[in-house]
């Protein structure tokens, strides 16, 4: 008689319940290691993620987070689907600061920053909604305390959330 342990049972059963929810076989679509198959069969490894949080208020009301993953070799910045801010501010801008709290120094109601204390990586796309930002290499990830939403025009932060893994 073969043992089998629960935890490989229950490994496959749910496998085979996730994919059998889409109409397909779990081996078509699933590797060993949890890797995924797309259609013509090449392997592709899931996008490692380095770092997430979720954004807090500063200036505006704000909601939704953020993941920074590794695809492809590029580290990849992206928002979440439910990610909102203030669709009325101008100039708004995806920032890095270095600081893990960069409105410690800051007053309300716009939180002002310290001029060369942030890296702009991109203006933001969108006020609201799913969006994604190449980070360039020469962008040090480990000596950034945390991710931005910020109006450059009125150094007002928006939104801001830690980076952490």
């Amino acid at each position: 008689m073969t043992v089998v342990s629960k935890s490989l049972i229950s490994g496959l059963t749910l496998a085979i319940l996730a994919a059998s929810a889409v109409g397909v076989h779990a081996q078509d679509k699933m590797a060993p290691g949890g890797a995924m198959k797309p259609p013509g069969g090449a392997m592709m490894a899931p996008a490692a993620v380095s770092s997430q949080g979720t954004f807090r208020k500063a200036e505006a009301p704000v909601s939704g987070g953020f993941v920074i993953k590794n695809e492809g070799g590029k580290q990849v910045l992206v928002l979440s689907s439910d990610f909102k801010t203030k669709a009325e501010a101008p100039d708004l801008k995806v920032a890095f600061s270095t600081s893990s709290t960069p409105l410690a120094a800051s007053k309300p109601p716009a939180y002002p920053l310290k001029p060369g204390s942030t890296t702009v990586l991109a203006p933001l796309k969108s006020p609201s909604g799913s969006q994604s930002y190449v980070i360039p290499a020469s962008l040090n990830l480990a000596k950034q305390g945390s991710l931005l939403i910020w109006c450059q025009q009125f150094n007002a932060t928006m939104a801001w959330a830690p980076l952490k893994g």
